[in-house]
Protein backbone atom coordinates (compact mmCIF):
# COMPACT_ATOMS: atom_id res chain seq x y z
CA UNK A 1 0.00 0.00 0.00
CA UNK A 2 1.93 3.11 -0.84
CA UNK A 3 2.35 5.78 1.73
CA UNK A 4 -0.85 8.87 1.92
CA UNK A 5 0.18 12.49 1.42
CA UNK A 6 -1.25 14.88 3.84
CA UNK A 7 -3.43 17.93 2.72
CA UNK A 8 -3.43 20.02 5.48
CA UNK A 9 -4.93 23.35 6.35
CA UNK A 10 -2.28 25.23 8.26
CA UNK A 11 -1.28 28.42 6.14
CA UNK A 12 2.42 29.48 6.32
CA UNK A 13 2.81 33.35 5.62
CA UNK A 14 6.04 33.35 3.44
CA UNK A 15 4.11 32.16 0.33
CA UNK A 16 2.54 34.89 -1.49
CA UNK A 17 -0.98 35.27 -1.10
CA UNK A 18 -3.69 37.68 -3.36
CA UNK A 19 -5.27 40.27 -1.37
CA UNK A 20 -8.55 39.18 -0.06
CA UNK A 21 -10.38 41.90 -2.58
CA UNK A 22 -8.16 40.38 -5.45
CA UNK A 23 -9.30 36.80 -4.85
CA UNK A 24 -13.18 37.71 -4.22
CA UNK A 25 -12.73 39.38 -7.75
CA UNK A 26 -11.40 36.37 -9.27
CA UNK A 27 -14.34 34.70 -7.85
CA UNK A 28 -16.53 36.99 -9.39
CA UNK A 29 -15.13 36.59 -12.51
CA UNK A 30 -15.74 32.84 -12.66
CA UNK A 31 -18.67 31.88 -10.00
CA UNK A 32 -20.97 35.28 -11.76
CA UNK A 33 -21.72 38.85 -9.56
CA UNK A 34 -25.46 38.52 -10.23
CA UNK A 35 -27.23 36.35 -7.50
CA UNK A 36 -29.78 38.86 -5.68
CA UNK A 37 -31.02 39.17 -9.28
CA UNK A 38 -30.91 35.47 -9.95
CA UNK A 39 -32.37 35.00 -6.44
CA UNK A 40 -35.34 36.88 -7.07
CA UNK A 41 -36.09 35.95 -10.37
CA UNK A 42 -36.47 32.36 -8.39
CA UNK A 43 -38.50 33.63 -5.62
CA UNK A 44 -40.70 35.78 -7.99
CA UNK A 45 -43.23 33.11 -9.13
CA UNK A 46 -44.31 32.45 -5.42
CA UNK A 47 -43.21 35.84 -3.46
CA UNK A 48 -44.15 38.40 -6.08
CA UNK A 49 -43.10 42.23 -5.66
CA UNK A 50 -41.37 40.61 -1.86
CA UNK A 51 -38.95 38.50 -3.75
CA UNK A 52 -36.28 41.41 -3.91
CA UNK A 53 -36.35 42.00 -0.26
CA UNK A 54 -36.06 38.62 0.40
CA UNK A 55 -33.42 37.44 -1.92
CA UNK A 56 -31.55 40.16 -0.32
CA UNK A 57 -32.24 38.77 3.30
CA UNK A 58 -31.95 35.20 2.54
CA UNK A 59 -28.16 36.22 0.94
CA UNK A 60 -27.46 38.17 4.02
CA UNK A 61 -28.67 35.20 6.35
CA UNK A 62 -26.53 32.54 4.62
CA UNK A 63 -23.34 34.53 3.08
CA UNK A 64 -23.65 33.48 -0.54
CA UNK A 65 -26.20 31.83 -3.04
CA UNK A 66 -23.73 28.45 -3.15
CA UNK A 67 -24.58 28.18 0.81
CA UNK A 68 -27.93 29.09 0.59
CA UNK A 69 -28.49 26.09 -2.42
CA UNK A 70 -26.50 23.12 -0.39
CA UNK A 71 -28.64 24.31 2.97
CA UNK A 72 -30.62 21.35 3.86
CA UNK A 73 -34.43 21.01 5.03
CA UNK A 74 -33.61 21.68 8.50
CA UNK A 75 -31.45 24.68 8.06
CA UNK A 76 -34.19 26.16 5.59
CA UNK A 77 -37.28 25.80 7.81
CA UNK A 78 -35.28 27.20 10.68
CA UNK A 79 -33.83 30.31 8.46
CA UNK A 80 -36.61 30.67 5.57
CA UNK A 81 -39.94 32.75 6.07
CA UNK A 82 -42.24 30.24 8.86
CA UNK A 83 -45.41 28.67 7.35
CA UNK A 84 -43.87 28.35 3.74
CA UNK A 85 -42.79 25.28 2.74
CA UNK A 86 -43.19 25.90 -0.96
CA UNK A 87 -40.23 27.74 -0.86
CA UNK A 88 -38.14 24.90 0.91
CA UNK A 89 -39.44 22.67 -1.32
CA UNK A 90 -38.00 24.91 -4.61
CA UNK A 91 -34.58 25.61 -3.01
CA UNK A 92 -33.97 22.05 -2.57
CA UNK A 93 -35.03 21.27 -6.09
CA UNK A 94 -33.09 23.77 -7.71
CA UNK A 95 -29.96 22.71 -5.73
CA UNK A 96 -29.02 19.25 -8.39
CA UNK A 97 -30.70 21.58 -11.54
CA UNK A 98 -27.62 24.18 -10.66
CA UNK A 99 -25.35 21.09 -10.29
CA UNK A 100 -26.15 19.45 -13.38
CA UNK A 101 -25.72 22.71 -15.46
CA UNK A 102 -22.08 23.39 -14.08
CA UNK A 103 -21.25 19.72 -14.51
CA UNK A 104 -22.51 20.02 -18.44
CA UNK A 105 -20.72 23.87 -18.62
CA UNK A 106 -17.85 22.03 -17.78
CA UNK A 107 -17.89 18.58 -20.10
CA UNK A 108 -19.02 21.00 -22.46
CA UNK A 109 -15.24 21.92 -24.90
CA UNK A 110 -11.58 21.62 -23.02
CA UNK A 111 -11.09 23.59 -19.48
CA UNK A 112 -7.49 23.91 -19.87
CA UNK A 113 -5.97 26.60 -20.51
CA UNK A 114 -9.45 28.20 -19.59
CA UNK A 115 -10.41 26.85 -16.64
CA UNK A 116 -13.22 28.96 -15.62
CA UNK A 117 -15.88 26.17 -15.91
CA UNK A 118 -14.30 24.13 -14.36
CA UNK A 119 -13.85 26.73 -11.07
CA UNK A 120 -17.76 27.25 -11.37
CA UNK A 121 -18.28 23.99 -11.16
CA UNK A 122 -15.63 22.84 -8.24
CA UNK A 123 -16.93 25.87 -6.13
CA UNK A 124 -20.18 24.87 -6.21
CA UNK A 125 -19.92 21.15 -5.61
CA UNK A 126 -16.94 21.61 -3.03
CA UNK A 127 -16.62 25.08 -1.39
CA UNK A 128 -18.79 24.70 1.04
CA UNK A 129 -18.67 20.83 2.11
CA UNK A 130 -18.46 20.84 5.77
CA UNK A 131 -15.32 18.65 5.60
CA UNK A 132 -12.41 18.40 3.30
CA UNK A 133 -12.51 16.48 0.42
CA UNK A 134 -10.56 15.74 -2.83
CA UNK A 135 -11.78 15.67 -6.49
CA UNK A 136 -9.55 15.22 -9.59
CA UNK A 137 -10.87 16.08 -13.03
CA UNK A 138 -9.42 13.41 -15.89
CA UNK A 139 -8.83 14.42 -19.12
CA UNK A 140 -8.29 13.52 -22.33
CA UNK A 141 -5.70 14.63 -24.67
CA UNK A 142 -8.09 17.58 -25.77
CA UNK A 143 -8.17 18.47 -22.29
CA UNK A 144 -11.90 17.68 -22.10
CA UNK A 145 -13.21 16.01 -18.90
CA UNK A 146 -13.72 12.07 -19.08
CA UNK A 147 -14.48 11.28 -15.41
CA UNK A 148 -15.08 13.21 -12.49
CA UNK A 149 -14.60 11.45 -9.07
CA UNK A 150 -13.41 11.99 -5.21
CA UNK A 151 -10.93 10.24 -4.23
CA UNK A 152 -10.35 10.99 -1.02
CA UNK A 153 -12.43 12.50 2.05
CA UNK A 154 -11.19 13.46 5.19
CA UNK A 155 -11.86 15.40 8.26
CA UNK A 156 -12.49 19.60 9.25
CA UNK A 157 -8.57 20.36 8.71
CA UNK A 158 -6.67 17.36 6.83
CA UNK A 159 -7.17 14.55 3.72
CA UNK A 160 -4.65 12.08 2.94
CA UNK A 161 -4.32 11.50 -0.50
CA UNK A 162 -2.24 8.62 -2.31
CA UNK A 163 -0.36 9.46 -5.54
CA UNK A 164 0.22 6.18 -6.55
CA UNK A 165 -3.61 5.18 -7.24
CA UNK A 166 -4.26 8.86 -8.56
CA UNK A 167 -1.94 7.56 -11.51
CA UNK A 168 -3.18 4.21 -11.37
CA UNK A 169 -6.68 5.60 -12.14
CA UNK A 170 -5.76 7.61 -14.85
CA UNK A 171 -4.10 5.09 -16.73
CA UNK A 172 -6.70 2.61 -16.75
CA UNK A 173 -8.78 5.68 -18.37
CA UNK A 174 -6.51 6.48 -20.55
CA UNK A 175 -6.35 9.91 -19.34
CA UNK A 176 -3.42 12.29 -20.42
CA UNK A 177 -3.76 14.73 -17.93
CA UNK A 178 -5.54 15.78 -14.57
CA UNK A 179 -6.75 18.58 -12.89
CA UNK A 180 -6.53 18.28 -8.71
CA UNK A 181 -8.75 20.15 -6.41
CA UNK A 182 -9.74 20.05 -2.68
CA UNK A 183 -11.47 22.21 -0.16
CA UNK A 184 -10.81 23.92 2.78
CA UNK A 185 -13.78 23.83 4.81
CA UNK A 186 -12.41 26.94 6.83
CA UNK A 187 -13.26 29.21 3.99
CA UNK A 188 -9.95 30.23 3.33
CA UNK A 189 -8.61 28.54 0.17
CA UNK A 190 -5.18 29.69 1.14
CA UNK A 191 -2.64 26.79 -0.08
CA UNK A 192 -0.51 25.59 2.94
CA UNK A 193 2.94 23.42 3.03
CA UNK A 194 1.30 20.17 2.97
CA UNK A 195 -0.66 21.05 0.37
CA UNK A 196 2.32 22.19 -1.84
CA UNK A 197 4.28 19.04 -0.99
CA UNK A 198 1.17 16.73 -2.05
CA UNK A 199 0.73 18.82 -5.59
CA UNK A 200 4.51 18.51 -6.23
CA UNK A 201 4.36 14.51 -5.42
CA UNK A 202 1.31 13.89 -7.26
CA UNK A 203 2.47 16.36 -10.70
CA UNK A 204 6.31 14.08 -10.12
CA UNK A 205 4.32 10.51 -10.32
CA UNK A 206 2.36 12.15 -12.94
CA UNK A 207 5.57 13.27 -15.11
CA UNK A 208 6.86 9.84 -14.86
CA UNK A 209 4.45 8.13 -17.07
CA UNK A 210 3.48 11.03 -19.62
CA UNK A 211 0.95 12.70 -17.43
CA UNK A 212 0.48 16.22 -16.93
CA UNK A 213 -0.72 18.19 -13.62
CA UNK A 214 -2.29 20.33 -14.95
CA UNK A 215 -3.59 22.41 -12.04
CA UNK A 216 -4.24 22.38 -8.56
CA UNK A 217 -7.52 24.31 -7.35
CA UNK A 218 -7.91 24.84 -3.94
CA UNK A 219 -11.36 26.25 -2.74
CA UNK A 220 -13.14 28.02 0.22
CA UNK A 221 -16.08 29.85 0.37
CA UNK A 222 -14.84 33.06 -0.67
CA UNK A 223 -12.30 32.31 -3.41
CA UNK A 224 -10.00 29.68 -4.87
CA UNK A 225 -6.62 29.81 -5.20
CA UNK A 226 -4.88 28.52 -8.87
CA UNK A 227 -1.33 26.58 -7.91
CA UNK A 228 -0.81 26.87 -12.43
CA UNK A 229 -1.93 30.91 -12.01
CA UNK A 230 0.46 31.12 -8.56
CA UNK A 231 3.11 29.42 -10.19
CA UNK A 232 3.80 26.54 -8.37
CA UNK A 233 2.95 24.12 -11.15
Amino acid sequence: MSTPLHLHESHLPRYPARESEDGRQALRQAVGTDSERHLAALLAPLCGPDSDGLSIALLARFGSLPALLRANRRTLEQRLPPGRPDLVDLLLAVRPLVGDMLQAEMLDGPVVPDNRAAVRYLHAAMAHEPAEQVRILYLDAKNRIVRDEVVARGSVTKTDIFPREIIRRALDLGATGLIMAHNHPSGDPEPSHHDLTATRAVADAARLFDLVLHDHIVLGRGGYRSLREDGYL
